[in-house]
């Protein structure tokens, strides 16, 4: 920032009709800054804005990862959005979070506490001491994928007509630390050495095999991938005599349970039927063959950019069947007999899915770096094939790319 006096005697000499070259070489500055204060952009004894670091397309990537994971720890996402090419540090990232969000202060708070929550002295020993008889449940009980550790012991409860409190009294009391956290995945220093042989534990009181719990269940900690919090799928879990809601941490591109065609909306909104627009699991199917080359970070943050750029109207009439306003409007009929409200956002995220997945996979197909560019996106090249490189998405806002490639694809 240059000082008010000479700031204000660049304005002076344009004013008296001094060229930007003359009044350059009278102050001493480059053409750039002089321009800087005539044509407005910098304002005398007013420091410049520092740039941020968080972009638009990043800062919607928050957005939307914050809504559809409730308990996403602030430390878990400064790691995706470094993954994506994000080059301030995490103090940067929470100021950034709490100027454009608001509410990331008690977050992050909240987040400390449960990363450290709070553990007895004598807890390593207790956690590491193995129960001398461990029962065997009478009705052993199947985990879902992805399920809750709190989910998955009142199943086992309610399987075996106890409470509980009754199956973690003969559990490791690693169980009941676990359970006491709101977000069972966070890996507490102290919690970690006694994982194992809690999950041993489990596994025998169960019936059930050690690698299927360690793979089913968040809570031991043995996949860091990205994941949304939601419901599992009704259907599924109703062939398994599962009547109540389960809930479950699922990749981040997982929308749709493509076996019954069912969108798995955020937690705590009712999953839709459709059977009616099967394109929106074709579409899934489609986001799952674009993570052979690109991270799940990457293809969340090239479809949350392309969200934003679909067009809201069809281009003629001739369009309105395969516009998602026509989709919107499937679904709200076809699942108004289930009772779901028509006003939900749900509806409106599961209509414009196939567009959005259609512009990211054509924007995704210009990353600089994709090595299946000449070969197609079903090429069977693919499969070996290593990530594409982190941050083409950061360091810029590819929301105009976006725009320009919706409107050369829309039909």
């Amino acid at each position: 920032m240059l000082p008010r006096e000479r700031a204000e005697k660049i304005l002076t000499l344009h004013a008296a009709g001094w060229p930007v070259q003359a009044i350059a070489d009278h102050i001493g500055h480059s053409h750039q800054t002089i321009r800087d204060y005539i044509n407005g952009r910098r304002t005398p004894g007013t420091r410049a804005p520092r740039p941020s670091l968080l972009t638009e397309p990043l800062a919607s990537y928050c957005r939307q990862r914050l809504t559809e994971d409730p308990h996403l720890r602030t430390s878990v996402l400064f790691k995706e959005v470094a993954d994506l090419g994000f080059q301030g540090s995490r103090a940067t990232l929470y100021r950034e979070l709490d100027r454009r969000l608001l509410v990331l202060a008690d977050r992050r708070k909240t987040n400390s506490q449960e990363e450290d929550p709070p553990v007895p002295s004598e807890m390593s020993r207790t956690l590491a001491r193995r129960h001398e008889r461990t029962p065997v449940l009478p009705q052993p009980v199947a985990p879902i994928a992805g399920e809750t550790l709190n989910s998955y012991l009142a199943r086992i409860a309610q399987a075996n007509h106890l409470t509980v409190t009754e199956v973690l009294a003969v559990l490791p009391t690693w169980f009941a630390t676990k359970t006491n956290n709101i977000d069972d995945r966070a890996q507490h220093h102290m919690l970690a050495p006694a994982a194992t042989q809690a999950l041993h534990e489990l596994a025998h009181l169960t019936s059930t095999t050690s690698a299927s719990l360690a793979h089913a269940l968040p809570a031991f900690g043995t996949d860091e991938s990205p994941v949304r919090a939601t419901t599992a799928c009704h259907r599924c879990t109703a062939r398994l005599g599962i009547r109540q809601p389960v809930p479950v941490h699922l990749p981040i591109h997982h929308k749709v349970c493509t076996q019954h065609g069912i969108w798995l909306s955020d937690l705590g909104e009712p999953h839709l039927d459709l059977s009616i627009c099967p394109e929106i699991t074709t579409a899934q199917r489609r986001a799952n063959r674009l993570l052979r080359r690109f991270t799940p970070q990457q293809l969340t943050l090239a479809h949350q950019t392309a969200v934003e750029a679909v067009p809201p109207w069809p281009a003629s009439p001739a369009a309105v069947p395969h516009h998602w306003k026509y989709r919107l409007l499937a679904l709200q009929t076809h699942n108004h007999h289930r009772g779901i409200p028509t006003e939900l956002d749900t509806y409106s995220h599961a209509a414009i899915y196939p567009d959005a997945i259609e512009l990211a996979a054509a924007v995704l197909a210009k990353h600089p770096h994709d090595p299946a560019r000449s070969t197609g996106e079903d090429s069977p090249h693919l499969r070996t094939m290593e990530p594409a490189v982190h941050g083409h998405f950061a360091t810029q806002d590819s929301s105009p790319q976006v725009r320009a490639t919706a409107s050369g694809t829309t039909r």
